[in-house]
C-alpha cells in the first residue's frame, strides 16, 4: 500500500514453489507489472489456504485490475474477509474503500476505525492513513499532535510517506514547532526509501 498513495493509500497455488512462496508474502505495491499475474495466482492460493494477509493483497489486485479483471465487489469481499480473519492489510484496504465510498458506503468514521485496527496490528500504511484523518479531522476529531505521533510511528517503521508527511508537519509548524532542518532530514529519509514526494519536498527546500 504505497499508502494507497496518500489516499489514493499496497497490498499459492500456481507456479514454482520458490517463486510462489516469495510472491504470496510480498505486498502488491512492491511488484512490477511483469509480476502481477504470478503474484495474483500466489495470493489466490494462499488466500484459499487461510492466509488473511494474502486475501487482503488479492482484494487490492481485484480492485485495481492487476493480473485479474477488475471486480470491486470481490475486492470488498476479500478485504472484509482478510480483516475479519486478522489481516492488517485487509483492514487498511477496507478502510480505504470506505473512505472513498468505493464498492461500499462512504463512511469516514468506519474508515478511521479500520485504519486504527490496521495500525494497532503494525500495518504502517494504516498508521499513515489514520494520521491523515486526524490531521484533517475526517471521521475523527482533528488532532495534529496525535497525527504527528502516528506519522512518526510509520516513519520509524520504514514507511517513506510517513516520513514525508511528518516532514510537512515540521515544515508548516502543524502540531509541532516549525523546524525546517528537521523537515529536511525527514524529506531526505523519505526520498532514500524511494518516496518521490519526499524527494520533491527536499528539492523545494534547497
Amino acid at each position: 500500500m504505497r499508502v494507497l498513495t496518500i489516499l489514493a493509500l499496497s497490498v499459492v497455488g500456481c507456479g514454482g514453489a520458490a517463486g510462489t512462496g516469495a510472491l504470496h508474502a510480498r505486498p502488491p505495491d512492491d511488484l512490477s507489472e511483469a509480476e502481477y499475474a504470478d503474484a495474483t495466482a500466489a495470493y489466490q492460493g494462499a488466500c484459499r489456504e487461510g492466509d488473511a494477509q494474502a486475501c487482503g493483497y488479492l482484494g487490492f489486485m481485484y480492485d485495481n485490475g492487476r493480473g485479474v479483471p477488475t471486480d470491486i465487489a470481490l475486492a470488498v469481499d476479500l478485504s472484509e474477509r482478510s480483516c475479519a480473519e486478522g489481516g492488517a492489510y485487509g483492514c487498511a484496504y477496507l478502510g480505504y474503500l470506505h473512505q472513498l465510498g468505493r464498492g461500499v458506503a462512504r463512511d469516514p468514521e468506519r474508515a478511521a476505525s479500520l485504519f486504527r485496527k490496521a495500525c494497532e496490528a503494525d500495518d504502517m500504511g494504516g498508521c499513515v492513513l489514520l494520521a491523515i484523518m486526524y490531521k484533517s479531522g475526517s471521521g475523527v476529531h482533528e488532532d495534529a499532535e496525535y497525527a504527528i505521533e502516528l506519522f512518526s510511528r510509520a516513519c520509524d517503521g520504514g514507511e517513506g510517506i510517513g516520513c514525508s508527511s511528518l516532514g510537512y508537519m515540521y515544515a508548516n509548524g502543524e502540531g509541532v514547532d516549525r523546524d525546517l532542518d528537521r523537515a529536511r532530514e525527514l524529506f531526505d529519509t523519505a526520498c532514500d526509501s524511494g518516496d518521490r514526494i519526499g524527494c520533491d519536498a527536499a528539492d523545494e527546500l534547497e
